[in-house]
């Protein structure tokens, strides 16, 4: 095992076990000792890797409250604070949100719908921009306290970075602002359909999210809002198994979770 502290692959296991239960190493070159969590956020805390995994779990996959994850996790005999969930999740949710969007690049559809949708941050009203191709899936999202053009360019041209391309048609709902900001962005390589019947396929997906959020007692400031709605949105694309029936999701279930733990694993 490589030593967090010197870099070097001169290492050794020694006897026992750190009081989590993780095999102790030292370095032959800087003498220092370490375990497979020395170096990473999660080595100063008194839990188990896999506690921690799943309360992010439980918190970005499923319509619960922090109190909520706090009784689940009693259940098991582990006892936390809601202050502890919310931490873990701002903490761990964000690189596991990167991770998951860096495993889709390259795997979306060529026709695009995009939409934005109000939610509440600290009592004001907000603007979450919403993109999925034709199937559903998901490309993006971005969080703004005002809707206007420059905001939609942002928009696409992150949409466009995470994609790794430029869509090839995009439906939006006759929104203003993504008229001058798709001719700024995508000029003449996109074709722009703004009929809003056609687009009823994010107005309905915007559902997930709204749903989500209305559990919550609520955002106290746009930042934290943003990191959780993109890690949400990242986790519930991962699990997303339209169209399948009970069968054939409890067959792709396991496959799924494995890929949510490898890629925690990387986060971590």
């Amino acid at each position: 095992m490589q030593c967090p502290l010197c870099q070097s692959t001169r290492t050794r296991m020694l006897s026992g076990l750190t009081s989590l239960g993780y095999p102790r190493y030292v370095c032959r070159e800087c003498h220092g000792q370490f375990n497979e969590r020395t170096g990473t956020p999660l080595n100063y805390i008194e839990f188990r890797t896999e506690v921690v995994m799943l309360v992010v779990y439980h918190y970005l996959r499923f319509k619960l409250s922090l109190d909520d994850v706090v009784e689940v996790m009693a259940l098991r005999g582990i006892h936390l604070s809601h202050q502890t969930v919310h931490n873990w999740v701002q903490t761990f949710g964000v690189e596991l949100g990167i991770k998951l969007r860096e495993s889709r690049r390259g795997t979306m559809g060529k026709k695009w719908h995009v939409d934005s949708t109000e939610i509440k941050v600290k009592g004001r009203r907000c603007y979450f921009y919403r993109c999925i191709d034709k199937e559903g899936n998901l490309i993006d999202v971005y969080l703004s306290d005002v809707k206007n053009q420059d905001v939609a360019e942002e928009f696409f041209y992150q949409c466009g970075d995470v994609a790794g391309f430029y869509p090839e048609m995009l439906t939006t709902d006759k929104e203003a602002a993504f008229y001058p900001a798709m001719e700024t962005v995508f000029g003449d390589r996109t074709e722009h359909r703004d009929v809003k019947y056609k687009n009823n396929r994010i107005e309905q997906d915007h559902r997930g999210t709204k749903s989500r959020v209305k559990v919550m007692k609520g955002f106290k400031d746009e930042f934290p809002a943003l990191r959780f709605l993109g890690s949400f949105e990242e986790v519930r694309q991962l699990f997303r198994m339209k169209n399948k029936t009970r069968s054939e999701r409890r067959d792709t279930l396991p496959s799924k979770i494995q890929q949510y733990y490898d890629l925690w694993q990387q986060a971590a």
